[in-house]
């Protein structure tokens, strides 16, 4: 690829990562009021089995091959750290705290990413952007305030699985992706398979309560699902094939703010 086509990547990229920012920014709030009528390990079923329909239905309508075009130790390594350990996390801290603060938990998760991605990427920081992660955490920290933590500690430990579990999700699309490029699309829709199946067992095995229907309650289930999850992963993962990881885990900084306004609000 000659320079100018190299240029046009990394805008598509840093255009895409713009655009699911917004996405994910007023996700939590929307989980929030979902959860409001459903069990969180149900929601989390059904929001990742939507996703799974529409991008499988994406690949029939774009003619894209549905075979696995990754390996199965990729689609399955994957799965698990970003669908089964990330949603299944994120949703049962979100159910038992405040959507502002587990939102911020979560997102150590580039902090996460750094680490691992140094281990297994080999990608470094450099110059101002040691910088950049002092203030970042030093953030993180003022605004989760852990000196002043009150109530059940359990949604916070959640959280912060769920961001270790992203990181090392976000690490493996990266280093799947780079050793065999495939299609984002047949990736996304197979890794959100694999990884649902381990969580849709919850609730043949414990008895949770069934979900409170309504037309708004579709409607919030559509966002998280359709819009949130199918296409912020499948742009999540466009991101990460032009943008070194690290990179692209900072920059998604800007998520907890929009989450904390938007909770306020």
């Amino acid at each position: 690829m000659n320079a100018g086509g190299v240029a046009g990547s990394q805008r598509a990229a840093w255009a895409a990562l713009a655009l699911l920012v917004a996405i994910w920014g007023f996700n939590w709030l929307v989980m929030k009021l979902a959860l409001a009528q459903a069990d969180a390990i149900v929601f989390t079923v059904q929001r990742i089995w939507l996703a799974v329909a529409v991008l499988f239905v994406a690949m029939a309508a774009m003619r894209v091959p549905l075979a696995p075009q990754s390996t199965w130790t990729a689609i399955v390594v994957t799965a698990f750290f970003q669908v089964t350990i990330n949603f299944g996390t994120t949703t049962i801290a979100l159910a038992g705290g405040g959507a502002g603060r587990t939102a911020v938990l979560v997102f150590t998760m580039p902090f996460w990413t750094l680490v691992i991605a140094r281990i297994v990427l080999g990608e470094r920081l450099r110059g101002a952007q040691w910088l950049a992660v002092a203030l970042a955490f030093a953030g993180l920290v003022l605004v989760v305030a852990p000196w002043d933590w009150h109530g059940d500690l359990r949604p916070k430990l959640w959280a912060t699985l769920s961001g270790l579990g992203w990181a090392a999700g976000t690490v493996s699309t990266k280093y799947f992706q780079e050793r065999r490029p495939a299609d984002p699309l047949n990736f996304a829709a197979w890794q959100m398979l694999v990884g649902v199946v381990p969580l849709s067992m919850l609730p043949l095995l414990f008895d949770l309560p069934p979900t409170h229907w309504s037309f708004v309650q579709a409607a919030l289930l559509f966002y998280v699902g359709a819009i949130s999850t199918a296409l912020g992963f499948l742009l999540w993962i466009v991101v990460l094939r032009r943008l070194p990881a690290g990179t692209a885990s900072l920059n998604i900084f800007a998520i907890p703010p929009i989450a904390l306004l938007t909770s306020m609000i």
